[in-house]
């Protein structure tokens, strides 16, 4: 790939980071702004990274610089946001003050560039087949912002295992795609300073990222385990007992929730309804396979068909639902039919 060839291809997926954000606000109708945020950083930063390449002077290359970095840094912050709600951590506000400062001081140092040579000791610009690069030394500080990403990366990677160790989260493929969401973008940065090579991959990598967060929210949501502003659905938010006489009257998109699943089990084969009836008797895979008559081999043959027709992504995930719908009263009007 030329390096002119290279302004073009930042140019395309900076357009691309553009429409991605258009398009979450045009057709997006539960809009969450830490999504908004994220999208919006990765814009950001790769129109950064175009906007540098096409730069013509050290001072619009600078700017352009300070854009990527911008955007790098905030970006950050969103995505940890972003793991603390899928993860269902308690929001505090006084560490989101915390991480916003953190967050500012670290776009400050790296935006400073050469002054007083704390972050660049000296910086200045080449074009290589017309297309703009910096050429620069580094301060030291320069080092502080790599422990900025690091420290991040780590507190991100603690919170997905804290949240597997209390089962927040209900299946090993949410848990995964969490990891390679976090883990992506570091890995390529690191890539990218043992290898000779001009191109930002990084920006593509972001772009994948936020898909990869969309992607994994929106399963939850559609799960009915995270709710529109970012309130996550637990056992603990619904009444203990059930004391109406009927059953209780469900909000808008908890209600649609119910029908929606209470179609993808008109699809269940009788058996696949005795087994999640013993499920929701509070039996487990063992004694299922004892009360069926059946190897465990069969059950978990069920298990997949079970998962597959509602929409779940684990047993745990099958009895949030029926946990969910009995104690709102309305799980009877499952299993009659």
């Amino acid at each position: 790939m030329t390096t002119g060839n290279m302004t073009m291809v930042y140019g395309v997926i900076a357009m691309l980071s553009v429409l991605l954000l258009i398009g979450y606000l045009l057709i997006e109708k539960k809009k969450e702004r830490n999504f908004i945020f994220l999208i919006s950083c990765v814009a950001i930063v790769n129109s950064g990274y175009f906007l540098l390449a096409a730069a013509n002077s050290l001072s619009m290359a600078m700017f352009a610089n300070g854009m990527s970095y911008f955007g790098a840094a905030y970006s950050m912050l969103a995505m940890l946001l972003i793991i603390s709600e899928v993860c269902r951590m308690k929001k505090r506000k006084w560490l989101r003050v915390f991480f916003i400062g953190v967050s500012t001081a670290a776009f400050a140092l790296a935006a400073s560039g050469d002054w007083l040579g704390l972050y660049y000791t000296s910086v200045d610009i080449t074009s290589i087949g017309g297309m703009t690069k910096l050429v620069k030394e580094y301060g030291p500080l320069h080092i502080l912002y790599t422990v900025y990403l690091l420290s991040y990366v780590l507190i991100m990677v603690g919170i997905i295992w804290y949240a597997v160790k209390k089962q927040r989260l209900s299946s090993l493929k949410y848990t995964m795609l969490l990891f390679v969401a976090v883990l992506l973008n570091i890995g390529v940065w690191a890539v990218e300073q043992g290898i000779n090579e001009s191109f930002e991959f990084l920006s593509v990598s972001y772009i994948v990222t936020e898909v990869i967060l969309l992607l994994v929210y929106s399963m939850l949501r559609d799960y009915g385990l995270v709710q529109p502003g970012g309130q996550l659905v637990s056992i603990q938010m619904l009444p203990q007992k059930n004391t109406q006489t009927g059953p209780v009257a469900l909000p808008p998109d908890m209600e649609e929730l119910f029908h929606t699943f209470a179609e993808h089990w008109s699809q269940l084969t009788a058996t696949e309804r005795r087994i999640v009836q013993h499920y929701a008797d509070g039996l487990d895979v063992n004694e299922v396979a004892e009360v069926c008559f059946i190897s465990i081999h069969t059950v978990r043959k069920h298990n997949a068909n079970i998962y597959h027709k509602l929409g779940v992504g684990s047993r745990d995930e099958l009895i949030l639902y029926l946990d969910l719908f009995r104690r709102c009263g309305r799980l009877d009007e499952l299993v009659v039919n």
